[in-house]
């Protein structure tokens, strides 16, 4: 962001109207006169953040855990992002809870989580740290209605009435969601056993299947790089981490001319708490690594000391088109990857199609089972 809010506002030097980023163009289109403006790219290496050091950091002088929105910064550092703070106007939605920032320009905008109206004068200015990358929107808002519609439709399970839910594209708010990325190379010794299946025959010629336990002990290691972990709580966790398909050649080192016409989320998750999500889910993919080394038909794992070094991290934006919609009083968020256009949400169930459905796989496997014995009756 830059230091002042309005600064986000960009004048086109042939008009001296507002430019917006265009998302079709991949520059600044001033909204009158449609003048174009490319924006500078600078070219380099991704660089990452020693993540140790900044807890150490944090511990000295707290401004992540202690809420980016409301913590003073006495002075500045010279190392996170760009190794500036930003001071913007943000408003907090009364009933989601999101905050994004907001527009000096205009008395009131729409929250683009739940819609709800959002007053200027709720607004208030505060201080958080600028981004290290960007990944700017490719995918425009006037196809948001039709690629959700087509997503619509595929949701089976779905209530007849509901499959048929329009948005409109104007309901889809262009929003750049906060991410911790993190990277580090993960070493892990562990003890276990493998076991492998044999297949034994009874004085009666009946064949079973028994399992040979041996005990085992190994190590792995893999890097895993750019572990991404939304850093807010706005949209239902589990809908963010299927949204996977970022390319990393997209990310852009920050530039505010990217955000021109867009709002930004505040980040709400501080980057020591982010790392828990990561660790997590570096856990769980070495656990797979271990059951890969061990072998065999089947792994148990015993013991597993996990050890991560490098640990770097970085704060990075994605684009995301963001709505909601309202079935049988509930409300139900989706979400647009702003770069690929693929669609991503909750959708209502319909509790007898399930059933249905249930019903047709067991007369399936009754069919397969029985009819053959039917018929040669």
């Amino acid at each position: 962001m830059a230091e002042q809010n309005d600064k986000l506002q960009f004048q086109c030097p042939s008009c001296g109207g507002q430019m917006q980023y265009s998302p079709e163009a991949g520059k600044l289109k001033c909204l009158y006169c449609e003048a174009e403006q490319a924006i500078p790219h600078i070219e380099g290496a991704i660089v990452e953040n020693d993540y140790d050091e900044w807890v150490e950091r944090e511990t000295r002088a707290p401004f992540f855990t202690k809420g980016a929105q409301t913590a003073p910064v006495a002075e500045k550092t010279d190392d996170f992002g760009s190794g500036e703070t930003t001071n913007v106007l943000e408003v907090t939605c009364n009933q989601c809870g999101a905050t994004t920032t907001f527009d000096p320009h205009v008395q009131a905008q729409r929250c683009p989580f739940c819609d709800t109206p959002l007053e200027n004068n709720e607004a208030h200015l505060s201080q958080f740290w600028e981004p290290n990358y960007v990944v700017p929107f490719h995918f425009s808002q006037r196809g948001c209605s039709e690629v959700f519609k087509k997503w619509m439709k595929g949701k089976w399970f779905a209530p007849s009435a509901a499959r048929q839910t329009e948005i409109s594209n104007n309901r889809f708010k262009g929003t750049y969601l906060p991410y911790w990325t993190y990277d580090a190379q993960m070493s892990a010794y562990y003890t276990g056993e493998r076991g492998e299946d044999y297949t034994e025959r009874d004085s009666e010629g009946n064949s079973h299947t028994e399992t040979r336990w041996y005990s085992v002990s190994g190590s792995v290691a893999s890097f895993f790089d750019d572990v991404l972990v939304p850093a807010v709580e706005s949209i239902d966790r589990k809908i963010l981490n299927e949204v996977k398909d970022w390319k990393i050649e997209d990310y852009k080192t920050y530039n505010p001319a990217y955000f021109a016409g867009f709002v930004t989320q505040i980040y709400t998750l501080d980057f020591i708490k982010g790392f828990e999500y990561a660790q997590s889910f570096i856990e769980e993919k070495t656990r797979q690594l271990v059951k890969d080394d061990i072998g065999g038909d089947h792994q148990n794992i015993t013991t597993l000391d996990i050890t991560l070094d490098d640990k770097k991290f970085k704060l990075l934006v994605l684009p995301f088109w963001i709505a909601s919609y309202r079935y049988k009083e509930k409300i139900y968020q989706v979400v647009v990857n702003g770069m690929t256009g693929k669609v991503y949400g909750k959708s209502p169930v319909s509790a007898l199609k399930v059933i249905l459905f249930i019903l047709f796989i067991i007369a399936i496997i009754w069919a397969i089972i029985y009819l053959p014995d039917l018929l040669g009756e």
